[in-house]
């Protein structure tokens, strides 16, 4: 960790010489002016809205918030700036409180969330931003906060295409981060996206306010990280044409894509998807890979699609003549009858369970909405019903065996457990045989982050 006040053009020396003059943009602090204009393309907001930003004491974030904070109170509005500590290096904490005391410094609220884990094996920078979404998402849900608003500037907009590229992202990839991203909970607004990280530097040093460089952005073993330290400054302007252009291909695609699959897919509460092999593959490639891509997604609970060369890989083999079998990607299993392929969680990838109390409100394996009204009695747990669970079931209930849905999306089914028994499986009617039905306390929505056809993309 290393507390930094310098020039903005210092912020530059790592990335050379600029090949465009327009990417070396000015140092010259953002104004209240400049910011309102780039939150005008969100508008309309409420009346005195209140804003939630993102804020790990960084130089964007710390610009954000502060610039934030003017145009809140311009509006007769307010500001609540929100660190997440995932508490993955030992001075993290000790970040989150030197942030709040300077944002108290500026009359701005600040509020800490701790992620407690639990810590995958690998994975980890992943696994931590889709936590850190989630925990300030539930945080403005809970407080009725419509607007979240995130850092992300000019060259964190073109390390996303190079990365992207990186992967073979394909189109869609390659128009980077949206200004405008409708989440469940709430609106995530990116205003900062065309701005060069030396004129948001520019802003805290007019001010005399420090930050904080975290290390691992520059942690050579992460991605984006060895991105940052490779990247040309002359690749910013280059990585920004690509994604505007890719982005108005993306609008193109996305109409296409929401198309077919209003023909090709058909949905099922039971937290799975079935492809019309036939009417899918007759599709273009490209979009066809979008679909597959989106679907998975959607089935997978990520926010993230999977590796391009694989979707490319899925879709060979379903346009191809042989059989379909079975094939997993992207946290699914995909397994075919004739021309009908589902789309199914894959089980060894399933998130932790959820404990079943009074009054839980909360996403299990991050696709489904788990609402608890009554006591489900002591200890008892969300969690897939499993093979075994399935095989202790159909013991019970021989008429199970008879249920129309595929063996793959039944084994993954949530279901109720204490220890090592199955109480419940709602979407088996199992468990509802008793009176009043066990399950009337709790509520299963299937409610994936991401839509398979979404709104539309927003653009810088």
């Amino acid at each position: 960790m290393q507390l930094a006040a310098r020039s903005g053009a210092a912020l530059l020396a790592w990335m050379g010489s600029p090949a465009d003059p327009r990417d070396h943009a000015t140092t010259t602090p953002l104004s209240g002016t400049d910011f309102a204009a780039r939150m005008a393309q969100f508008a309309p907001f409420e009346p005195a809205p209140t804003i939630a930003v993102g804020v790990s004491g960084g130089r964007d974030s710390m610009s954000l918030a502060l610039l934030a904070a003017r145009w809140a109170t311009q509006r007769g509005g307010n500001v609540v700036a929100i660190t997440v500590d995932h508490g993955l290096r030992p001075e993290s904490a000790w970040e989150a409180r030197q942030v709040g005391d300077w944002l108290a410094a500026h009359g701005i609220r600040h509020h800490i969330l701790r992620w407690p884990g639990p810590y995958p094996a690998s994975g980890i920078q992943a696994a931590a931003r889709q936590a850190r979404y989630r925990l300030l998402s539930e945080y403005c849900r809970d407080r009725a906060i419509l607007h979240l608003l995130v850092a992300h500037q000019r060259e964190d907009q073109a390390e996303t295409v190079w990365l992207r590229r990186e992967r073979a992202s394909g189109r869609h990839g390659l128009a980077a981060m949206a200004a405008i991203s409708e989440l469940r909970h709430v609106r995530l607004l990116r205003p900062l996206l065309d701005v060069p990280r030396a004129r948001l530097a520019a802003t805290l040093d007019a001010v005399d306010q420090p930050w904080i460089d975290d290390p691992s952005n520059l942690d050579s073993n992460m991605a984006r990280g060895r991105l940052r330290s490779e990247v040309a400054h002359g690749s910013v302007a280059g990585a920004l044409a690509i994604a505007a252009a890719s982005a108005d291909e993306r609008l193109a695609a996305e109409r296409a894509a929401a198309a077919l699959a209003a023909r090709a897919l058909r949905f099922h509460q039971a937290g799975f998807i079935t492809v019309d092999r036939s009417v899918l593959t007759a599709g273009a490639p490209e979009i066809v890979d979008h679909v597959l891509a989106r679907a998975v997604m959607a089935v997978a609970g990520r926010t993230y699609p999977p590796r391009g060369e694989r979707t490319q890989r899925l879709r060979e083999a379903m346009s191809s003549s042989d059989d379909f079998r079975s094939r997993t990607l992207g946290g699914c299993r995909l397994v075919g009858q004739a021309n009908w392929i589902h789309i199914c969680r894959e089980p060894a990838r399933i998130g932790p369970s959820v404990p079943l109390q009074t009054g839980t409100d909360e996403l299990w394996d991050n696709r489904y909405l788990v609402s608890v009204t009554k006591n489900l009695g002591e200890e008892t747990r969300l969690d897939a019903l499993t093979a075994a669970g399935w095989n202790q079931i159909v013991g019970c209930d021989p008429g199970l065996r008879e249920s129309t849905l595929p063996y793959a999306a039944r084994v993954v089914l949530p279901a109720v457990w204490h220890g090592d028994q199955v109480l419940a499986v709602p979407h088996l009617a199992y468990g509802d045989r008793v009176n009043p039905p066990f399950t009337a306390g709790l509520q299963l929505k299937w409610r994936p982050p991401l839509a398979v056809a979404p709104a539309r993309f927003g653009k810088v």
